[in-house]
């Protein structure tokens, strides 16, 4: 499962203002708007929304990975956000979040939800791919990155 080919160059925010968790959940619904994943953003906020009641998708390192699921997306689309200063996550090493990786996945895609979250947790472990994430200085080059390394990694 190769993450990149779900991470569109348009949807790569570097270094954008976001005071909180809320409105970082609502910036990640208005950019799915925005390129054309939903047209329902309300929707969309309201189901990270839920899913961060269950438990924070802060999943420490200063990594949160909010996710929802939508009926009206055919694909995975995963966004990649660093805020101009972290954003709280709640995490539990109580660090907060300088990569936030949103995760939008069709309904009724267990198996696809499940390959996505594990393919996106393998890049956060790698320190080449998070170094990338972090002094990337612009979106294009990101991608182009992320691509490269991630086509290098050893998959078994």
């Amino acid at each position: 499962m190769k993450i990149w080919k779900y991470l569109r160059p348009e949807n790569l925010f570097l270094d954008v203002s976001l005071p909180d968790k809320d409105t970082t959940l609502r910036f990640v619904a208005d950019a799915c708007v925005q390129n054309g994943v939903v047209t329902d953003g309300n929707m969309l906020c309201e189901g990270m929304k839920e899913r961060e009641k269950t438990m924070s998708t802060g999943i420490g390192s200063g990594i949160a990975l909010p996710h929802t699921t939508s009926h009206e997306t055919e694909d995975a689309a995963v966004l990649l956000i660093r805020p101009a200063v972290p954003v709280d996550f709640e995490s539990l090493d109580n660090l907060p979040a300088d990569i936030i990786l949103a995760l939008i996945i069709p309904e009724n895609q267990t198996a696809l939800h499940l390959q996505i979250l594990a393919g996106v947790s393998r890049l956060c472990k790698n320190p080449s791919i998070l170094k990338a994430m972090r002094e990337a200085n612009n979106s294009e080059e990101l991608w182009k990155k992320i691509r490269n390394l991630e086509e290098k990694m050893a998959f078994h």
